[in-house]
């Protein structure tokens, strides 16, 4: 069977952007199951949502899609009309799946998760008590980055497009590494910290939807992962911490970094937890619907 991945990254050049890795992971566990990944001719197109623009690029007699990023835009006028070209919509989130946005489409919606590729890579030289990769947003990231900064008690990494200029004279204060990595590095510059957290976009976060970067974490380093408060978490993970301000951030991180034996177990039992999602068990979730 030919498969095509179609994904918003397509029509960029950047591969820092957008869903490229995403795509490039499911490729080769499609590939691995024994299907024949394709550009044209495709016998089905599975569509990476992130755009509708995007989505009507499709040709072939076959259609799945994976609602993976931008809960937000479903419900938008266009979306009855967009859904009806799929023979079967994935959606990222348990909880999203309730919303009353897919009340046309229940009998052909069904949860898939995220997972991850990365692989294991221990703990060799600790530099850092925070190491943050990831893009620079307003509001809740950027309140709690300068937060952490400016009280002066940590030694933290940052990596990600736009905190230079966002932070101003407090990027003197950190060991900015510029505004990207390589993807299949991740594991070795998170290993150079003790702790890392993330802070989701916000339609994510309400949406129950968990992102990918928080698997990468476990999956590649002893590095433990502080998320901001999201209902998809507890589908994942049994004991991942959470913080709902910058406050109970700061607290959370003076905790663990107090607390080593604490943090090693949380990390080790949210490691053992994000090894169990894998793109192959991805593609074999969607072979049930072809």
């Amino acid at each position: 069977m030919k498969i095509k991945i179609v994904a918003l990254s397509d029509t960029m050049k950047n591969v820092k952007d957008g869903d490229y890795w995403v795509k490039k992971d499911l490729e080769v566990a499609f590939l691995k199951r024994g299907y024949e990944i394709v550009d044209a001719g495709a016998d089905l197109d599975f569509y990476l949502f992130g755009l509708y623009s995007s989505g009507h690029h499709m040709s072939a007699p076959r259609r799945f899609c994976w609602v993976y990023s931008h809960p937000d835009l479903v419900g938008r006028s266009q979306w009855p009309e967009f859904a009806k070209q799929f023979e079967h919509i994935f959606i990222l989130s348990n909880s999203f799946i309730l919303d009353d946005k897919f009340n046309s489409e229940k009998d052909k919606t069904s949860v898939l998760l995220g997972a991850s590729s990365k692989e294991f890579m221990p703990q060799k030289e600790i530099k850092y008590d925070i190491v943050f990769v990831g893009s620079m947003r307003s509001g809740k990231r950027l309140e709690a980055m300068k937060h952490l900064i400016e009280s002066g008690k940590y030694k933290i990494c940052l990596v990600g497009v736009g905190w230079d200029k966002a932070l101003g004279n407090l990027i003197r204060n950190v060991d900015y590494k510029g505004d990207y990595v390589d993807n299949h590095l991740l594991g070795d510059i998170f290993n150079q910290g003790l702790l890392s957290f993330y802070s989701a976009h916000e339609d994510m976060r309400l949406a129950g939807f968990v992102a990918v970067r928080i698997l990468d974490i476990f999956r590649s380093s002893e590095c433990l992962c502080i998320s901001d408060k999201n209902i998809g978490l507890k589908d994942m993970f049994r004991d991942i911490p959470i913080y709902e301000n910058k406050d109970g951030l700061m607290d959370k991180i003076d905790w663990f970094l107090e607390h080593p034996i604490e943090r090693e177990a949380i990390a080790l039992s949210c490691r053992k937890d994000a090894m169990e999602r894998t793109f192959t068990k991805t593609v074999i979730e969607v072979e049930k619907w072809l």
